[in-house]
């Protein structure tokens, strides 16, 4: 066994998920926990190939934990390959394709991900009341944005002239999770909003402009 104490400095961050741009200072304490050597050791590996500190780095493990991984199996939430959530809808646009003779897939398309949008949006009411105690546009995103960093995603907010809201979203699963991601970002901001919101994509980029 091996006893290590945890301190960091009091650290100021920018959150993507309010409407403004002002920043918030998290308080911190020293706290002494009692641990495996050879967890130590592992965490201490890694903390080194990310050219970070220990203490940096079980921070952002534990508040990945309190965020995120607590609640996974209390919402029925799976860890699942970033590969597999894009091959099911691939797959399933291949199949009317190719065995049920749709000869114009592209309504067919469309329907798939309105509708898997559609039950995502549902889902994640639930889901995020369970977790944040409240439901309004910006915990549905925050809760968004947490779901999009344990899974590997990258996203990005950032404010110009001071209303417009620029959300990219840079996934690499392929053009079909771009379509659903437009989707499923027009119903939280049409529904918990009441805007219309102006999305483009690529094969890889879901970049989204609204006015709030």
């Amino acid at each position: 066994m091996l006893i290590i104490t945890l301190t960091d400095a009091h650290y100021t961050e920018s959150p993507s998920s309010t409407k403004d741009n002002s920043s918030t200072t998290s308080k911190t304490r020293s706290i002494t926990f009692r641990l495996d050597s050879s967890v130590i050791d592992e965490i201490q590996r890694e903390a080194d190939q990310k050219e970070t500190s220990l203490n940096v780095l079980v921070n952002q493990i534990l508040k990945r934990y309190t965020d995120w991984d607590r609640y996974e199996s209390k919402i029925g939430m799976m860890p699942v390959p970033k590969g597999m959530l894009s091959s099911l809808i691939d797959k399933s646009i291949a199949i009317a394709k190719d065995n049920i003779g749709v000869k114009d897939i592209e309504p067919y398309r469309d329907e798939i991900l309105k509708s898997a949008a559609q039950i995502a949006f549902s889902v994640m009411k639930d889901s995020v009341l369970f977790m944040k105690k409240q439901y309004n546009l910006w915990v549905v995103l925050s809760v968004l944005q947490e779901y999009m960093k344990v899974s590997g995603i990258n996203s990005d907010h950032r404010i110009e002239g001071g209303r417009k809201h620029v959300f990219v979203i840079q996934h690499e699963l392929g053009e079909n999770w771009s379509l659903f991601t437009k989707e499923l970002l027009k119903i939280i901001f049409e529904s918990l909003a009441n805007v219309k919101v102006e999305v483009s994509v690529t094969p890889n980029t879901t970049i989204a402009e609204v006015m709030l």
